[in-house]
């Protein structure tokens, strides 16, 4: 079966960047493009979310579906440094959806797009036959036409994250096993971060005009999916050290393991970003402590696309892909389980 990978590298080869307004085509988490005369760069991404593969409406509400669904979008944009500016909405509907769910979805959409200031200007409404579909474009803005692409990553430059990993994850397995209300502060915590993810606009913003970072992108699919992408544009390797991974450790009391639900669960939404190490001393030292907490996670090393975790220069092997893909067999994001295994 061909992978997500795959589809979109022969995207790639099939249609090269052939304009000079084109500054970013296929294959980042946004499109860059300018117009003439522009002061700044327009990016826009696309994301779709289908139901019983990227949601089940009985996990969630509209509302918090809505919020979820702008908010993959601006992910792609925090990581690229641009600020929200506008996006549109299509959307499939199945009959018998009610007045009411529909309000309540396009409530929680613009919420949480008026909460980063990015502005509903249209979209598209179709019926379906085949459950929910949900498409939002959206557009960003530079600011001083500063943007981050995946590629620019050099070899010795430090690994960093914002926030903690496999938090979604863990809410995922909560609601794969039957808890759909919290009883507790974690699950609570667990469950907003799969049903309403929060992108790191701020962050984004702060860390492309610090002018400190090569490169950059956010983490949807799990970091054992994510960072080879990072690393096969930027055309090295990396090195992970597990013992420094920012983990949801409450997760092991629901017999979960945090490193495995940090390295391969998905849908984390928080930003990977590479620094030269003569700079991160300064950008740990500047870096707001009102924005998400960064973590210095490992390095890139010489060997493009090879991935290797360690804990505590101990025990090297090889990182595997495990993390979400769309063309994987029986993938879904709402029913695989994350290995115990890291």
């Amino acid at each position: 079966m061909i992978s997500e990978n795959e589809v979109i590298r022969m995207l790639q080869n099939r249609f090269p960047v052939k304009s000079k307004f084109i500054k970013k085509g296929i294959g980042d988490d946004a499109a860059v493009i300018t117009t003439k005369n522009a002061g700044e760069y327009w990016l826009v991404t696309t994301d779709m979310l289908v139901e019983n593969i990227d949601f089940r409406c009985d996990w969630t509400t509209p509302r918090q579906l809505g919020r979820k669904a702008i908010s993959v979008n601006l992910s792609d944009l925090a990581a690229m440094g641009a600020r929200p500016r506008y996006f549109t909405v299509a959307l499939g509907l199945t009959s018998g959806i009610s007045r009411r769910w529909i309000a309540e979805f396009y409530r929680g959409l613009t919420e949480q797009g008026g909460k980063h200031e990015a502005l509903l200007i249209g979209g598209d409404l179709s019926s379906s036959e085949s459950g929910i579909i949900i498409s939002v474009t959206a557009v960003g803005e530079s600011l001083g036409r500063k943007v981050l692409y995946r590629s620019g990553g050099r070899e010795g430059d430090a690994l960093y994250v914002t926030g903690i990993l496999g938090r979604s994850a863990a809410g995922l397995r909560l609601l794969s096993g039957g808890c759909k209300q919290p009883s507790t502060r974690s699950q609570r915590l667990a469950l907003q971060s799969h049903r309403q993810p929060d992108p790191r606009c701020a962050a984004g913003l702060w860390l492309a005009q610090s002018g400190m970072i090569r490169c950059m992108m956010d983490l949807s699919d799990g970091l054992s999916v994510d960072l080879p992408r990072l690393c096969a544009a930027s055309g090295v390797g990396a090195e992970i050290d597990v013992a420094r991974l920012p983990l949801f450790t409450d997760a092991a009391s629901w017999n979960l393991n945090p490193v495995a639900l940090a390295l391969h669960g998905g849908e984390d939404f928080e930003l990977l970003f590479a620094v030269p190490d003569s700079k991160a001393a300064r950008l740990e030292r500047t870096y707001p402590l009102d924005l998400q907490p960064i973590t210095r996670i490992g390095r890139l090393v010489r060997g493009k696309g090879n991935i290797w975790i360690h804990r505590d220069g101990k025990n090297h092997r090889q990182l595997k892909e495990r993390g979400f893909d769309h063309f994987r067999r029986n993938a879904c994001k709402n029913q695989h389980s994350c290995a115990n295994d890291p």
